[in-house]
């Protein structure tokens, strides 16, 4: 039984080897050698677009003011009302404030008696002045004055010199206080800073005002020309032309279409939403538009100068990067890229490409970076 054994044992080893390969062959006749992918291509292309963007807009007046009270007293006499037409220096209230009025009668006392305390010293440093000049002159005859006398006759001089001197400082104080009690006195009078329209009133004749109040007096706005600002995103801070005009328009009025042109910016990005605050100036004489309302405003934008544009499906946004894929010796290159505005079917790039470069026109994360490809333009 064992010499059975021992014969087959060496017989089923050889079949194995021989299946084993047998297998290897048929494996390696079934690997192919890599195929290279076909891809279609296009250019790079340069363009600088001109292109409008929508964004909202708020229209604010010219000049707007809150009118409050300097000093405290009681409301004499109101002379206009919400939505009354005023000019630049018009009585627009009068207070009443009878220690105002006190305070700049004693200033103005105070300063008469200054001044006619000064004109006494004068009169006195006048005298004395004279008085030693001729005990000087006298002194030159020997024994006609004393020494102790003319010593005396300097000294009061000196003193009324000095006398005056703080009469002078004082009676300059005086003035200074009355000048400013007067200027307190004319704060009773609440008077327009400029031409425009009363848009809020507080107050009614006998209230009691005064600094430090809640609410103002009145309200003042010129809307005769509007300010239409603008809030412009970061992407677009460096697309708005000079001079530029826009078209836009408001709930109220939306069949009708307004112009604007681009007075100033802010050249700065506000941090809180990231843009540039710009204001177009509206001519609104008519008083069509109301301050407050906002707008949908079409915002001309363009590039200082050509960019970089290829094909939305160009562009390839993976989890690794943003890219394209260049075609370089028939093989696939990826290019990191950034996208920019979009035209069309169009999207604009900005990265290591060049104008006129080939790129894979329907790219894909499938075509790997360095894969040999054949190109061919449709």
């Amino acid at each position: 039984m064992k010499p059975l054994l021992n014969l087959v044992w060496p017989v089923v080893a050889v079949a194995g080897l021989a299946a084993c390969s047998s297998a290897s062959s048929e494996e390696k006749k079934t690997v192919k050698e890599p195929e290279i992918q076909q891809v279609a291509t296009t250019e790079v292309q340069t363009m600088r677009p001109s292109r409008q963007i929508v964004l909202p807009g708020e229209l604010k007046p010219w000049n707007h003011v809150s009118l409050y009270a300097k000093v405290k007293g009681f409301i004499r006499d109101v002379r206009v009302d919400r939505g009354s037409v005023v000019r630049k220096g018009q009585v627009l209230a009068i207070l009443d404030a009878p220690e105002v009025l006190s305070e700049l009668s004693q200033a103005e006392a105070q300063l008469q008696a200054q001044e006619a305390a000064i004109n006494e010293q004068k009169a006195r440093f006048r005298a004395s002045r004279l008085t030693y000049n001729r005990l000087l002159k006298t002194s030159k005859v020997e024994g006609a004055v004393s020494q102790h006398e003319l010593d005396q006759a300097e000294a009061r001089m000196l003193a009324d010199s000095a006398i005056v001197a703080t009469a002078t400082g004082n009676i300059q104080a005086s003035r200074s206080n009355y000048q400013t009690k007067k200027e307190l006195r004319q704060y009773l009078t609440i008077t327009a800073p400029f031409d425009g329209i009363i848009t809020e009133r507080n107050v009614s004749a006998g209230a009691l005002v005064g600094a430090g109040d809640a609410k103002p007096l009145f309200v003042l706005e010129d809307s005769r020309t509007l300010r239409l600002t603008v809030a412009v995103p970061e992407t677009y801070a460096n697309q708005l032309p000079e001079k530029s005009a826009v078209s836009f328009t408001v709930t109220a009025m939306p069949e009708q279409e307004f112009q604007a042109k681009l007075a100033r910016s802010a050249q700065s990005l506000v941090e809180a939403n990231r843009s540039m605050m710009a204001e177009f100036d509206v001519d609104n004489k008519t008083h069509l538009l109301k301050s407050g309302m906002y707008a949908e405003v079409r915002l001309p934008v363009e590039r200082t100068a050509p960019t970089l544009f290829v094909p939305k499906t160009a562009v390839v946004s993976s989890s690794e990067k943003t890219f394209v894929i260049r075609v370089n010796d028939n093989k696939a290159e990826w290019v990191s890229v950034e996208k920019g505005n979009t035209l069309d079917s169009l999207v604009e790039v900005f990265g290591g490409l060049r104008a006129g470069e080939p790129i894979v026109r329907i790219a894909s994360e499938e075509i790997r970076d360095g894969q040999a490809v054949s190109a061919s333009k449709k």
